[in-house]
Formats: structure tokens, C-alpha cells, sequence
């Protein structure tokens, strides 16, 4: 099966469990900052490595991303990535006006966009370990900004090969029920034996 080929129904699996990530997430964010947010999830495809840098066009495009190992059941590792301004953008809907520094990714909106990561990427990965019965232990995020080749390289280096697949889960976030919308990617790096386990675990194997 050429995994990359899946349609739609194929994948609404993995949607689904997307989608109830994004939910918890929306929900903790929502408790965090006592506003109204919702994250959304447009598409999930199963791409190649080597075709991440079609996600962003201009490999020299600042952007931030937080990345955590995983153990456990599976291994692996996942990329929240958003470009620079939108990541500024995200941190500012989200600060008190206190906490705002228009123009500038200080050092306070670094340790809240790490803050934010932690808790998106926690939602969808506890999603996926109760749907597959699994034990999976995140590390703490680190933070990563450089042009986009640089911070999409960083994700699988020594890590995976350029054939091996991941999951990539676009990712929508809106505040206060605004119509203006800020737009990254999750990827999902698992190692080769947890991505035959999961892809098994969602009946595509």
C-alpha cells in the first residue's frame, strides 16, 4: 500500500484523533488564558521526510518550533512549527496586555510559546496513546527558531531517513471566536517499528 495515496476516508481515522486533541488543547488553552480558543485541524496527510520543506515554500523563512522526544510503547519525536510572525501573533492573542511586546519575541513569549507547545502536543499525543492503549512519556519541549530548513532538518536529524514517513497535522488556532486565524503543523516523527505499530493501530496495515 503506497501510504502516501490514503484518501480521505482512509484518513479519518487519524482525523478523528486529531480532532479530539485539538479539543483538549482548546479546551486548556481556553483555562489558561480565560479566553476563548478553538484549534482546528484541516488536514492530516502522511507525508516524506524529504518532503517537509514543501510545507514552508521559502526555505529561508524564519520560523519557531518546539520539539519533544517521546518513549514509551513508541518512539519518536514531534515538531510544532509555526513562521516567526504568526508564533508572535499566537503569544500576543494570548499574553495580557502587560505581558505584550509588539515586534518582539522576547524571552517571556519564548517560555509561553514553549508553555503553549507543551500543552498542544500533550492533547494530541495523549489522544493517540488512550486510542492505541499505549504508555507514551513526552519530554519537555525545546524551542528551536531559525529559517525554516534549519528547524524542519532539526526534526529528524540522526534520527530518520529521508523515505521514512510521518504524520503531518495542520493546525488552526482561533481566539475569541475571530474570524482571523493563525496556521502551523504538528508532526508526528515516529521510529520505523512505532510507525508499522501505529499505522496498524489504525487499521492501515
Amino acid at each position: 500500500m503506497d501510504l502516501k495515496k490514503l484518501d480521505a476516508r482512509q484518513l479519518d481515522s487519524i482525523k478523528e484523533i486529531a480532532n479530539i486533541g485539538s479539543g483538549h488543547a482548546a479546551t486548556a488553552l481556553s483555562q489558561l488564558t480565560k479566553r476563548k480558543v478553538m484549534v482546528n485541524v484541516p488536514e492530516v496527510k502522511i507525508l516524506n521526510v524529504e518532503d517537509l520543506p514543501s510545507l514552508f515554500p521559502e526555505p529561508e523563512e524564519v520560523v519557531v518550533g518546539a520539539l519533544i522526544n517521546f518513549l514509551g510503547d513508541i518512539t519518536g519525536r514531534v515538531l510544532l512549527v509555526f513562521p516567526k510572525n504568526e508564533t508572535s501573533l499566537l503569544t500576543n492573542s494570548l499574553l495580557t496586555d502587560e505581558n505584550k511586546s509588539p515586534g518582539v519575541f522576547s524571552e517571556y513569549e519564548r517560555s509561553y510559546f514553549k508553555e503553549i507547545s507543551n500543552i498542544v502536543i500533550g492533547a494530541y499525543i495523549t489522544a493517540l496513546a488512550n486510542f492505541l492503549g499505549f504508555l507514551i512519556l513526552p519530554s519537555v519541549p525545546a524551542l528551536v527558531v531559525d529559517n525554516a530548513l534549519a528547524v524542519l532538518s532539526s526534526a529528524h536529524l540522526d534520527f530518520s531517513k529521508e523515505k521514512d514517513l510521518l504524520f503531518c497535522v495542520e493546525t488552526q488556532f482561533f481566539f475569541d471566536g475571530g474570524s482571523t486565524s493563525l496556521h502551523g503543523y504538528l508532526l508526528l516523527l515516529p521510529d520505523a517499528i512505532s510507525l508499522e505499530v501505529i499505522l496498524k493501530g489504525f487499521g492501515l496495515l
